[in-house]
């Protein structure tokens, strides 16, 4: 369990109620991974929503001659394994640590059991999963247009 009042922090959760942060916090832990941990894989189970607290992953995809591409580097403060929210709840992605990283983890299961409670932390945090799903669109498409 971590501080309700560490989970403010981010604006993810920064219009929820004390009483939702409360019970966000119960099943919400940090966590420190080592440099070159490879955290989610395509295709894992998504029991997982992770806030990049400190350090660096990169966010690769398969290509079809099955090299991995690197479309985004995440830094401090944002989410990662968007896919534990959405069904079918797999990794559409591989995430691997350039350097030792703290993350919060959050429950998958029981964070969206949250949502169907909360409406609007539930609006706030899949407003921040479609801003994020566009910058790694965006940066899929510049790391294709590489491609010979």
């Amino acid at each position: 369990m971590i501080s309700p009042e560490t989970l403010r922090r981010y604006p993810y959760f920064g219009h929820a109620s004390d009483e939702r942060l409360r019970q966000l916090a119960m099943f919400s832990e940090e966590q420190i991974i080592p440099a070159g941990t490879t955290i989610f894989s395509e295709g894992d189970k998504s029991d997982y929503l992770y806030i990049l607290v400190d350090g660096e992953v990169d966010i690769q995809y398969t290509l079809g001659s099955g090299e991995l591409r690197t479309v985004d580097t995440l830094v401090p403060g944002e989410l990662m394994m968007w896919s534990a929210l959405v069904e079918p709840y797999k990794s559409t992605a591989v995430g691997t640590t350039r350097q030792e990283t703290k993350v919060i983890s959050i429950r998958a299961e029981d964070l969206r059991n949250l949502c169907h409670e909360d409406h609007e932390m539930a609006h706030y945090i899949l407003l921040s999963l479609v801003k994020l799903l566009a910058t790694r669109l965006e940066g899929a498409r510049v790391q294709l247009a590489t491609i010979d």
